[in-house]
């Protein structure tokens, strides 16, 4: 009369499991980035107790007769399923999702461990932490982006972006073929950050200090004159911050119109060349634009992640400058992780090395900024889940209910 007890304890034991990750799952139904899990049975070892036997010419074969060996039923295993869950915006920046592939890299007192959950803040000293304080990971400044190279993530919300002399520029639009003369306003800046004033001056007659460009009789810039085009001239002056005004050098070879000469006083590190090659002489009015390079310093007004995964912020000078870039790992077998509680896992020998790398290459995710992957538990299968092993465990308890019963009856049998 064992063997039918064993038997029903097994699939008590069996259906116990099934319960407790069952209410697991739904227990964590609101977990940011939880991964549900689903327990497998599998029949347990029995023992023969008269093998198969081969038909010969005058008997046919018999199969094997196998009962039990103790226990019915084993759990074979605990499936993670690691299926993407919905996501759901919130509205906060520090607030990450991966969509699609990938698990965001934390340094841990457990070591380097992995996660789908994404809420995220900062703390006083602007690392970017989980709530239990665990640092992101990434990558800052000009470092190679590799798994050794890490570093913890940290914003400098009281950072600021130093000045940067303007250079380069781009000058477009029309020079009417009709007009005499165009002024057009260009604000340079110097190796402090100081706006300095300048003015670019264009006639269709020489000036004093003027410099020709000539367009050909398509109307677009060349770098001589063609005989059947048309040229202007531009000369140039700028004004400092005391008000002082002085002419400036200007050359140009056809794309390109240089200012030089400027005064000490300015401290303009070098020369500034503005292209020209989007401007026409058409007739048509005249409507320049000019654009240059160069800001003045500024500090650190807000800042935000985008779907690379990039940390940008912006600056009071209206300047922006990436801060980091967030990692993602990848695993060939991501079930294969070992949970390590607080929505972590770390690499086990089954779940293959991390391929640590930038979002949105690779098989790895784009990053998704004020939100969160919410639980990817079915609720409503859950529940169908819990009818079933329920049932499942009333059932083994009522067979030993039943084999107690059997073995009363042989007991008071014998008396």
């Amino acid at each position: 009369m064992a063997d039918p007890l064993y038997a029903a304890v097994s699939g008590l034991n069996a259906d116990q499991t099934f319960m407790s990750v069952v209410s697991q799952n739904i227990a964590n139904v609101d977990t940011v980035g939880y991964k549900s899990g689903a327990v497998s049975f599998a029949e347990a070892l029995q023992q023969t107790t008269q093998g198969a036997t081969a038909p010969t010419a005058t008997i046919g074969g018999t199969n094997p007769i196998q009962e039990t060996a103790g226990g019915a039923v084993n759990v074979s295993a605990i499936q993670v399923n690691m299926g993407q869950g919905t996501l759901q915006s919130t509205g906060v920046n520090t607030d990450l999702a991966i969509q699609g592939n990938g698990f965001f890299l934390e340094q841990t007192p457990q070591g380097l461990a992995y996660t789908r959950a994404g809420n995220f803040s900062l703390d006083a000293n602007g690392a970017l932490v989980d709530p239990t304080g665990n640092l992101v990971m990434g990558w800052t400044g000009g470092s190679a982006q590799t798994k050794a190279s890490l570093v913890p993530l940290t914003i400098p919300l009281n950072g600021s972006i130093a000045p940067a002399a303007t250079s380069t520029g781009t000058l477009t639009g029309n020079l009417s073929a009709s007009g005499t003369t165009l002024s057009l306003p260009l604000t340079l800046y110097n190796s402090l950050g100081a706006q300095e004033s300048t003015t670019l001056n264009f006639s269709s007659t020489p000036t004093a200090g003027s410099t020709p460009i000539y367009f050909n009789s398509s109307g677009t810039p060349v770098a001589a004159a063609t005989g059947t085009g048309s040229t202007w001239y531009v000369s140039a002056n700028g004004t400092d911050t005391a008000g002082a005004v002085a002419p400036l050098t200007v050359t140009a070879n056809g794309s390109t119109i240089t200012l030089s000469g400027f005064p000490a006083a300015w401290n303009m590190p070098g020369n500034v060349s503005l292209n020209y090659t989007q401007m026409t002489q058409f007739d048509a009015p005249s409507t320049l634009e000019a654009s240059a390079n160069g800001n003045a310093s500024g500090t650190l007004s807000s800042y935000n992640f985008n779907n690379a995964g990039q940390i940008v912020g912006t600056y009071s000078n209206g300047q922006t400058q990436v801060l980091g870039q967030v990692a993602l790992a990848g695993f060939n077998n991501p079930a294969g992780l070992t949970n390590i509680g607080n929505n972590l896992w770390q690499a086990s020998a089954n779940s293959g090395t991390s391929q640590v790398g930038v979002p949105n290459t690779g098989q790895l995710g784009s990053v998704a900024s004020g939100q969160l992957e919410e639980s990817n538990v079915n609720l409503d299968g859950e529940f169908v889940n819990l009818i079933v092993a329920q049932q499942g465990y009333e059932a083994n308890a009522k067979v030993v209910t039943v084999d107690q019963t059997l073995a009363q009856t042989l007991t008071n049998a014998v008396q």
